[in-house]
């Protein structure tokens, strides 16, 4: 599934967990986005990360 991240927070670590665990490319716009591909089963934990508010996920 094709989506957009736009990163809430600029913890630097907690930025590399969150890419690490889905496997996130390192690439931002100076927007603060990143257009990512992201597996079925791991949208529901995404989600999770999204309401913690470390993410925006935008459908674009």
């Amino acid at each position: 599934m094709k989506l957009t991240i736009y990163w809430v927070t600029r913890d630097a670590l907690s930025i590399r967990r969150i890419r690490e665990k889905f496997n996130l490319p390192s690439y931002r716009s100076v927007n603060g986005e990143t257009p990512v591909d992201i597996r079925e089963e791991d949208l529901p934990l995404l989600r999770e990360t999204e309401k913690r508010g470390f993410i925006q996920i935008r459908n674009k």
